[in-house]
């Protein structure tokens, strides 16, 4: 047998339909029905749905193929994560939603996150939690219980996934939020599906997946062959508008809404929270209804509008069927582990490639070839600033690109009066507009694309790998795979290793190795603050500081021992290494001082050099200058001061702090004659941080050489109190000085 694949049912009876005007046979089966014989003959191909195909009750799981063909193979990302989440709904299963919730309250209480858990049990907080694996492994069997016992294992909505989990519950990541309980992999155990072992021929179709790593994390391994034509497919006429960026507009939602007031208009949103905002326009239809909801609007005449959620494919609307789409804020967040992923993990470089393929396919929703055209209007905060940041940029077609370029000009150059009348110049075909865009995008340039670092393929694969052996209980080969590449997810993102780390010692904890588990553990949290730590127990009483640069060292049996990078990570803060490796060096110097650090414009593409997220609620923003040491005459001109404040801007956007201190790391000079720095602004020679890191150097060997594993944490207070490295004492350590107060070079 031979199957093909579509997102739909919608789309597989559109595909039957061409078939058979190329006189082609074909086999349907939709709602678990065939409509014929054929295929099972061998005499046709069998046309079907991603959703028949995934879940564990499937009718092909057990069949031997030939081939598949997966249609809009960039579409199969978020259902193979829907088919392997077990979603507990709190209004639809709230007895066993309050006892799995109810085995973690202790935890939450003994890390400290009491307040947060406690409304989000009541149902009045909108975070995310994550229960880590540790915990899961005492309880599950209390929660398995609880699942077995109740209507989760027949409901409609959850069977399909409890088929998937219910033997694999312990290994598994659990989101808790006010609305639900969600069960799902930390990487989806795609190759344990068998239609992805070695014998099965696969051919993979789409337009946007262009990425090998978003590819590896969908399907489990890289193609054999790429096929990558030659093509004008989206390059369609676009009118972009963006009410942010037209002066003087304070919503951007009220603009958009008024704009497509007199129009057939399509609304994509990411979430439901997000829907709910447009709740005075239009509703997102029910999920189950939701296909029969499009075929109505592309029937529709008149101003209708559309709203969908988190669909970003699978929807053709081409032509005259809609010629207006409102694309509303960062499409993210598709499932609640990518949301707490990017929200509280910050994977914006993980993530670029799967968003980017998300923005692009949102444009082509309406709009297939190059004879159409429509506008497109762009709101949301998030989605406005992602669009602004050139590597992200960088991650679309070059034509999109353009139209992009085009649209923040002319957004720029109106006003709010004059959006009827500018979208009305595409929809009508007036002469002035269609040589304006023609001309522009003649003549534009683009970002050159970045071409994917080859890593970052590998560390999709190695989480393949990883998810596949877990699954199948070889826990200590499934740690192996991430242990090989954990100093090349560190230097990808230092988010990403932490993540890495959490599971990699989850494995060997399974395995039995609890002392490097717990080692994996203390450095996952220290390096991340949002991935939970084990229970603070014996060290509820000291500074968070001390804590986390207790939980750099690694405890074997009895003993205390440095960090295995420890002298490496710190090298170049002497000066003698590039950009890129000092900037490590400053994040990992932050790290083993007991903070939460980070490289923002590595992680996000916009952002400071360096973060430090310190224990009193404040931070070090900091722009790495250690270049301007070669300059003959150096000085911090207007456009660095002007860098420095967007990304203290940024800083007071994306992170919960209070005090943001912002600081130059190079020469201690004044800044330029045209440029004045505001109060507040430090600087720092490179030589402060290096004394530092070497009086840190001398502390960590004192703490291993005299603690015990349980005395690890107080030593480590004891020390820093001693050395001046606890903050706020270590700002005054480290020599940060006003700028205002430097002498000319």
């Amino acid at each position: 047998m031979v199957l093909y694949t579509c997102s739909s049912i919608q789309l597989v009876l559109q595909t039957a339909k061409k078939a058979a005007g190329y006189g082609l046979p074909s086999t349907t089966y939709v709602r678990g029905n065939f409509n014929n014989d054929l295929a099972a003959k061998g005499e046709a191909v069998c046309l079907t749905t991603y959703q028949a195909l995934f879940n564990w009750k499937s009718r092909f799981l057990n069949r031997e193929f030939a081939g598949i063909v997966f249609d809009d193979a960039h579409a199969a990302e978020h259902l193979l994560r829907d088919h392997f989440s077990l979603h507990v709904a709190k209004d639809r299963f709230q007895e066993v939603y309050s006892l799995i919730v109810n085995e973690f309250s202790d935890y939450f209480h003994a890390v400290g996150l009491s307040s947060s858990f406690d409304e989000v049990a009541a149902g009045t907080g909108n975070r995310l939690l994550l229960v880590p694996p540790f915990e899961v492994r005492k309880v599950h069997s209390a929660i398995l219980k609880s699942l077995q016992e109740s209507s989760v294992c027949d409901d409609e909505s959850t069977t399909f996934a409890w088929a998937h989990l219910k033997d694999r519950i312990d290994l598994c990541a659990f989101i808790i939020s006010a609305a639900e309980v969600t069960i799902t992999p930390a990487f989806v155990p795609v190759r344990t599906l068998p239609y992805f072992y070695s014998p099965v021929r696969r051919v993979y179709l789409s337009a946007t997946l262009s990425s090998q790593d978003v590819f590896v994390r969908t399907f489990g391994r890289t193609p054999s062959v790429q096929i990558t034509p030659t093509t004008t497919a989206g390059e369609c006429e676009r009118m972009i508008l963006i009410p942010q960026k037209i002066p003087n507009v304070v919503d951007d939602l009220i603009v958009a809404k008024k704009a497509i007031e007199p129009h057939k208009a399509l609304v994509l949103v990411p979430s439901y929270a997000r829907a709910k905002k447009w709740s005075d326009v239009v509703a997102a239809p029910p999920r189950e209804s939701a296909s029969e909801a499009i075929e109505e609007f592309k029937q529709a005449k008149g101003a209708q509008k559309l709203l969908l959620t988190a669909r970003y494919d699978g929807v053709d609307l081409p032509g005259d069927m809609c010629r207006v789409v409102v694309i509303d804020d960062l499409p993210t967040g598709i499932g609640p582990l990518e949301r707490f992923l990017w929200e509280y993990m910050r994977f914006s470089s993980t993530l670029r490639t799967a968003i980017a393929s998300r923005v692009v396919q949102s444009f082509g929703r309406i709009s297939r070839g190059m004879s159409d055209h429509g506008v497109a209007i762009i709101t949301g905060s998030k989605l406005v600033e992602w669009l602004q940041v050139p590597k992200n940029v960088a991650s679309l077609p070059r034509f999109l690109q353009k139209q992009l370029q085009l649209g923040f000009q002319m957004s720029g150059s109106i006003s709010v009066k004059d959006v009827d009348e500018t979208i009305k110049s595409c929809l009508s075909r007036q002469r002035e507009w269609i040589e304006a865009y023609e001309l522009y995008m003649r003549e534009a340039g683009h970002e050159e694309h970045l071409p994917e670092p080859g890593t970052v393929t590998e560390l999709a694969l190695a989480e393949a790998k990883f998810a596949a052996d877990l699954w199948h209980r070889d826990f200590a080969v499934a740690a192996l795979h991430l242990q090989r590449m954990i100093d090349v997810a560190r230097e990808f993102s230092s988010n990403t290793a932490c993540w890495h780390k959490l599971w990699m010692g989850y494995a060997m904890e399974c395995a039995g190795d609890v002392e490097t588990a717990t080692m994996m553990y203390n450095q996952a949290h220290a390096g991340m603050r949002n991935i939970p730590s084990l229970r603070p127990e014996s060290v509820a009483s000291l500074p968070p500081q001390a804590i986390l640069a207790g939980r750099q060292f690694e405890l074997i049996g009895g003993s205390v021992r440095l960090p295995r990078a420890f002298d490496r990570d710190l090298f170049y803060l002497n000066g003698t290494g590039s950009t890129k490796q000092t900037e490590e060096a400053l994040r990992c110097l932050g790290q083993y001082l007991g903070f939460e650090a980070s490289r923002p414009e590595q992680e996000h593409g916009t952002g400071p050099d360096v973060l430090w997220v310190l224990p009193d609620k404040s931070c070090l923003c900091v722009d790495a200058k250690t270049e301007k040491g070669r300059e003959s005459t150096p000085s911090y001109r207007k456009d660095d001061l002007g860098q420095l404040s967007q990304h203290v801007e940024w800083v007071r956007e994306n992170m919960e702090v209070e005090k943001i201190v912002a600081a130059f790391i190079g020469p201690e000079v004044s800044a330029s004659h045209s440029a004045t720095p505001p109060p507040g602004v430090k600087v720092a020679c490179l030589e402060k941080f290096y004394q530092v890191a070497e009086t840190l150097k001398t502390v960590y060997r004192d703490i291993a050489t005299s603690s015990l594993p349980l005395t690890v944490g107080q030593s480590a207070l004891e020390q820093f109190t001693q050395r001046d490295l606890l903050w706020p004492k270590l700002e005054k350590t480290l020599g940060l000085i006003e700028l205002r107060d430097c002498r000319r070079a």
